[in-house]
């Protein structure tokens, strides 16, 4: 039977033994020395001048004074002389003060392995999932300024990224998955994915579901292009059918275009809250004729798009009247004059014609009173509506208590007399009128 422990060397009591308390007392000196080893410092080799007792240091190569001849071993000084224990494979120690923790491993204290090839923490890591951590939160600091989290790829064709899963099923990624591009993508069951967003990593600009496919697609959710709408474009996008112009925005639109308000092609404005509830506010290029309509879900409307109004302004305000089935389509006021008068067409339809027109003398009897020998033809300086008559009136100038009657009228003329209850034989001169529709 050996005379010492297998592992720490310890003295055994032999049998008999004389003086038993050497022998345990120098046990428990060696169990001191290397239960909780706190040394003094690793990779020693000049001993100190002064040192305490139970100063120990874990000794390097070329040890001098004292400690020659023994690189490697462990010094501890017990107050009277050093002594040295030699080291086992797997024994821990630490630096006192400090966080320097060593392993005695293949013959050297190594610091505690700065490379591990699984750590779990709270739960198991495996091959593929070499770092797991199972807790509410994980928290990466700053050690100074900031702080960085890297993820490297080996090439372009490789992924880098980050995944979030429901029940350990993928529900969304974001980073540079089989290229270089950064995306975004998403999942509803971890098997079909849609990429929501694409940085091209090129240009930095973006693509992917959540992007417009083209500067007038419609559809919710998306983040607009630039231009969408004629929004921050120099030249708007155009469309073919002002009923397709549904996306807030502007629009440009030629001649053939459908559904436009004026003959010509123009420039339309979409004002959207939904897809239900538009207003266009469109205008023609050669003339500056501007319209308005509208298409609306709530009462009273049909959820169809309205008729176009035309909007009047001050460069259409007075010019040539005109209408389409009894709907205005030109200016407000029309005033014109002509050898037979002037006249004054209104886009609702109403025409006034004046003239100051010499009658004859009311000084040939007629019933009761006095009328002019022979009545005088006016034709009117422009046309009423076919089938209309005009109201016709007159004030004389130059005589009192004349009136003016018309007795035979129609759309185009009608034959004027002047009628008094007294005989007169001067000549009245009146301002004559007549009142209807044009349309």
């Amino acid at each position: 039977m050996s005379d010492v422990s297998a592992r720490l060397d310890l003295p055994f009591i032999a049998p008999s033994q004389a003086q038993k308390h050497v022998t345990h007392n120098e046990a428990v000196q060696r169990l001191d020395l290397l239960v909780q080893m706190a040394l003094d410092g690793f990779e020693a080799t000049e001993p100190p001048t002064a040192p305490e007792t139970g100063a120990r240091y874990a000794l390097g190569q070329g040890a001098m004074g004292d400690w020659a001849g023994q690189d490697g071993q462990i010094a501890v000084f017990l107050g009277e002389a050093w002594t040295f224990v030699a080291p086992q494979e797997g024994w821990i120690a630490t630096a006192r003060g400090t966080a320097d923790l060593r392993l005695y491993q293949e013959g050297a204290w190594q610091r505690f392995p700065e490379r591990i090839e699984r750590l779990g923490i709270a739960t198991d890591a495996d091959a593929l999932n070499r770092l797991s951590v199972a807790a509410g939160a994980t928290l990466l600091s700053h050690a100074g300024e900031g702080h960085q989290l890297k993820i490297n790829k080996a090439t372009a064709a490789a992924t880098a990224s980050l995944l979030f899963q429901t029940g350990f099923s993928g529900r969304a990624e974001m980073g540079i998955a089989g290229q270089d591009d950064f995306t975004i993508k998403v999942s509803a069951d971890g098997a079909t994915w849609t990429e929501a967003l694409r940085v091209n990593a090129q240009t930095g600009h973006l693509g992917g579901a959540g992007v417009q496919s083209n500067p007038t697609d419609a559809t919710a959710g998306r983040v607009l292009l630039t231009g969408a709408g004629g929004l921050l474009a120099s030249i708007p996008p155009s469309v073919t059918d002002l009923n397709d112009a549904a996306l807030a925005g502007f629009y440009n639109y030629a001649g053939a275009a459908a559904n436009k308000p004026f003959s010509q092609g123009g420039a339309v404005l979409v004002i959207s809250t939904n897809a239900s509830r538009t207003l266009q506010l469109a205008y023609e290029h050669s003339s500056g004729r501007t319209a308005i309509r509208y298409v609306s879900d709530a009462p009273p409307a049909s959820g169809s798009w309205h008729q176009w109004r035309e909007i009047y302004h001050q460069n259409s305000v007075l010019g040539a009247v005109s209408q389409s089935n009894g709907v205005p389509t030109g200016a407000v006021i029309e005033r014109g004059s002509n050898a037979n008068g002037e006249y004054v067409r209104f886009a609702d339809g109403t025409q006034i014609c004046t003239r100051q027109i010499t009658l004859g003398a009311p000084n040939v009897a007629d019933g009761a009173g006095f009328s002019g020998a022979t009545s005088t033809n006016w034709t009117y300086p422009a046309g009423f509506a076919p089938g209309i008559t005009p109201s016709i009136g007159g004030a004389c100038t130059n005589v009192g208590k004349v009136w003016v009657s018309s007795f035979v009228a129609s759309n185009t003329a009608a034959s004027l007399i002047a009628e008094r209850f007294t005989p007169v034989a001067t000549a009245p001169v009146s301002n004559v009128f007549a009142i209807g529709r044009w349309f």
